[in-house]
């Protein structure tokens, strides 16, 4: 038991400095990601010291996104409150502030629970000398209305980085608005039901007689939308592997290959393998390999497959160079390309103050090598599905077209959507349906 950590007798209540730690460590998250830590590595970290429970980890996560989503609003409006310049080695206290500001503002956290509980926690960030400050900075915040100070610059407003806003400025224009308003909003929870194993209307009933609220939508028949928080093991029929989480625009891609039985297939950037077991089900007989650079990484892929009871050959390699399948070709490969993450970022709100421009440089040149090594692979006739989670058209739409004009061989396989076919689709995050995404399939003549 950590020594900062003390619970009540009663299971039911925790004491304020229960309330100080998860406070504590929602700022120490938000510093390392700062300092250009992942959220994944530093809420590991920091939630396993302090010893937080489940419900404690819900709130820290909260905390810690809606902080990230907001980062340059709230920093503008802490800034006329700070008399003088906070040193860098002190950096957590102004996690702190922001923290405490966002629960104030978003999440309508009573004052006083707020107040005291990050003044507690300045000494569970070893900052206990800023106690007075924090608490003299919060209560000025408060008596000033509490409110927001808003920008007419929408990269501030949105808290977007300059250059991320730049980019998708340029590359959409009018759009640009509305991009960021659903980039900034809670991301919806997807199902997709194992149809080959129960029906979708079984499901629902399934749904129904757990009073859980959902939505269908217009994209096939395996999609249900999840209308209120639920944890996974609260997923009714997620244990037995009759569903699973994945969100609409992802469930779209496997599909496009054109899955048949006794095919061959490649799924070259596999983890965490929600496309793997995707593609598994949509045949019988499927030969698939799959591979990923990340040995940690690719252990998530074979998790998946285990709870859906799927089996596939893993590998630990590198899509940039398949050279060790030698002689070897494949009727299908999906190359999920390592991207800049644009398009998810409701659901990871550290992408935009981890990544940094000249990331999406070196990013394109992995695409293009992937792509590269991969249709070396593809059978004459067989389908190469290209997608991303971005929305950079430099990811996207421009490198699949210099893929195709560069390879004599190589033609689009129109995709259609919304009864509309193109060379290629990218799909943006909206407020009713998927993440941004982009897909294109080629083929080898």
């Amino acid at each position: 038991m950590s020594k900062f950590f003390k619970r009540s007798e009663s299971k039911n209540k925790v004491t304020a400095k229960t309330g100080a730690q998860s406070r504590a460590c929602a700022a120490f998250i938000v510093n390392a990601i700062e300092n250009g830590q992942s959220f994944n590595t530093a809420f590991a970290h920091f939630c396993m010291k302090l010893e937080l429970d489940d419900r404690d980890k819900a709130f820290v996560s909260e905390i810690v996104y809606g902080t990230l989503r907001h980062r340059r609003l709230l920093n503008k409006s802490l800034e006329p409150l700070l008399e003088h310049k906070i040193q860098k080695r002190h950096s957590v206290v102004k996690s702190l502030l922001l923290c405490a500001m966002y629960q104030l503002i978003f999440m309508r956290t009573p004052p006083h629970a707020v107040v005291s509980a990050t003044v507690s926690a300045c000494a569970l960030c070893q900052v206990r000398s800023f106690v007075s400050m924090v608490n003299a900075i919060l209560r000025r915040f408060l008596r000033e209305g509490g409110a927001l100070t808003h920008s007419l610059d929408d990269a501030v407003e949105f808290s977007f980085p300059d250059w991320l806003y730049k980019r998708i400025s340029a590359d959409y224009g009018d759009k640009t608005k509305d991009i960021l308003i659903n980039s900034n909003e809670h991301a919806p929870l997807f199902l997709r039901v194992l149809t080959d194993r129960i029906s979708l209307e079984d499901y629902l009933k399934e749904l129904d007689r757990h009073d859980i609220d959902y939505a269908l939508n217009r994209y096939g028949n395996s999609c249900v939308e999840i209308l209120q928080p639920l944890p996974h093991d609260a997923i009714p029929l997620f244990k037995e592997g009759m569903v699973t989480i994945q969100d609409l625009s992802a469930q779209l891609a496997a599909p496009l290959l054109n899955i048949s039985d006794n095919l061959k297939v490649l799924d070259t950037c596999a983890a965490p393998g929600g496309k793997s077991a995707h593609i598994l089900s949509l045949g019988k007989n499927i030969n698939l390999t799959a591979i990923d650079i990340d040995e940690s990484r690719l252990k998530s892929t074979q998790q998946t497959l285990d709870r859906l009871k799927l089996k596939a050959e893993l590998k630990v390699m590198d899509a940039k160079d398949l050279s060790s399948f030698e002689d070897e070709s494949f009727d299908r490969i999906l190359v999920d390309a390592p991207c800049s993450g644009t398009g998810v970022i409701r659901r990871h709100p550290d992408i935009k103050w981890l990544r940094r421009d000249k990331d999406i440089e070196s990013l394109c040149q992995i695409q293009k090598d992937i792509l590269n090594e991969a249709f070396k692979k593809l059978k004459t006739g067989g389908i190469l599905l290209y997608t991303t989670c971005s929305i950079l058209k430099c990811e996207n739409e421009e490198q699949i077209k210099d893929f195709v004009k560069g390879h004599d061989n190589a033609r689009f396989v129109p995709v259609s959507f919304d009864d509309t076919e193109c060379d290629y689709k990218q799909v943006l995050p909206s407020a009713h349906g998927g993440d941004g995404f982009f897909y294109a399939r080629v083929t080898k003549i």
